[in-house]
């Protein structure tokens, strides 16, 4: 089992259901933070991760930002991600070295950056909350005061525009104990909370959310040395939480390209025996069927035609569970509404090349064949 597989099985064991207002996601020790991953685009050198006392530490020795994002992709309007985190390297007075390629050597970073991104689209442009600390005057005893500088930011296509910010003197640690920073996004906008031992707001503002899937994650500026100690992603949207993608094609192509299971692969719509009045075809689907649990994820690729532009490439459109006969397994099915099918619901495979879904219920079923690629 290759290693992109590994952690999204860790980051799927972590999955609670939430009192029906959708789901969490979880990453902590006790996962491993095996859902947080460095950002494709950011894998320089300089960047040091590492798990201590129970804690993600991520080390940023360069001049650029570092981004993690998790690996969970949200389909849905609603959700909220929150981090418990602390900066290492937000102690007053200090500064930090960071590599400094156009100097050809090292410089010095104070005030270093740390925060929260999310929003961030298949492009990498993304929203963050940025948090820095200063000093009002640093060299007078009596009249310096320290504050948190917290920033909602947008960066598109690599110019950074700031949306908002504010400026607080309590009910945050201005140094590097430990703060919790929250964003709630809907059709709305975001809404920002950040507090030591308790949320409170402090900025919102109208964003056009991207379309498609977006991810969540955290960012360590120059110089900075942050501490996650829990990353919660809660998805609003209980329908569309259960359909959220955990794959890219990408990803699927790589894990299905090394796979000698014989039910595993890529599988395109065939042909099918329907009772319109009961149950109506919502695509012509193609299908990547992947390990998971007690038998069979059925990933959507492509083929919708009802809801097109909610169903994203790597969502779950399924599972199949195995049972007592070879080639027979329990299904339950999201329909085009998001809705799950599950009630008698069966499927089978025959000689490895026909996937065939039955609906009994709705006098329905629909068989799909095996391809080598999605290509064919």
């Amino acid at each position: 089992m290759n290693k992109i597989r590994l952690i999204l099985i860790v980051a799927l064991m972590a999955l609670t259901v939430l009192d029906g207002y959708g789901r969490s996601y979880y990453n902590s020790a006790s996962n491993g933070f095996g859902g947080l991953f460095t950002h494709p685009g950011m894998r320089m050198q300089g960047r040091y991760r590492s798990i201590e006392d129970d804690r993600l530490v991520e080390e940023n020795a360069t001049m650029a930002t570092a981004i993690s994002i998790d690996t969970v992709r949200i389909a849905s309007q609603t959700y909220r991600y929150q981090l418990k985190l602390a900066n290492l390297h937000n102690k007053q007075g200090k500064t930090h070295s960071v590599k400094d390629p156009m100097r050809g050597g090292k410089t010095r970073v104070t005030n270093t950056q740390w925060g929260l991104v999310f929003n961030l689209d298949e492009d990498y442009n993304y929203c963050a909350v940025v948090l820095s600390c200063d000093n009002s005057a640093p060299f007078d005893d009596i009249t310096d005061r320290r504050s948190m500088q917290v920033s909602l930011v947008q960066n598109i296509n690599g110019t950074v525009t700031q949306l908002a910010q504010t400026s607080l003197t309590a009910g945050v640690s201005l140094e590097d104990d430990m703060n919790t920073l929250a964003v709630d996004v809907d059709e709305r906008g975001v809404t920002v909370s950040i507090g030591k031992n308790e949320l409170e707001q402090v900025l919102e503002a109208s964003i056009a959310r991207p379309t498609g899937l977006v991810q969540v994650g955290y960012l360590v500026g120059p110089g900075a040395r942050v501490a996650i100690e829990r990353a919660v992603l809660t998805i609003g949207n209980e329908k569309q939480a259960e359909a959220t993608a955990t794959w890219t094609l990408e990803e699927l192509d790589r894990y299905l390209e090394n796979s000698s299971d014989p039910v595993e692969g890529y599988w395109k719509y065939l042909d099918r025996d329907m009772e319109d009045k009961w149950l109506r075809l919502g695509g012509r689907y193609t299908l990547a069927v992947v390990q998971a649990g007690d038998g069979y994820d059925l990933i959507y690729v492509s083929g919708a035609q009802v809801m097109k532009q909610q169903w994203q490439p790597g969502m779950t459109k399924g599972h199949i569970s195995k049972t007592a006969f070879t080639g027979n397994y329990d299904l339950v099915w999201t329909d085009a509404t998001m809705e799950a099918l599950g009630e008698d619901a069966y499927a089978t495979v025959e000689n490895g090349v026909i996937l065939t879904l039955n609906f009994p219920v709705y006098k329905s079923q629909v068989r799909f064949a095996k391809v080598m690629n999605l290509d064919d």
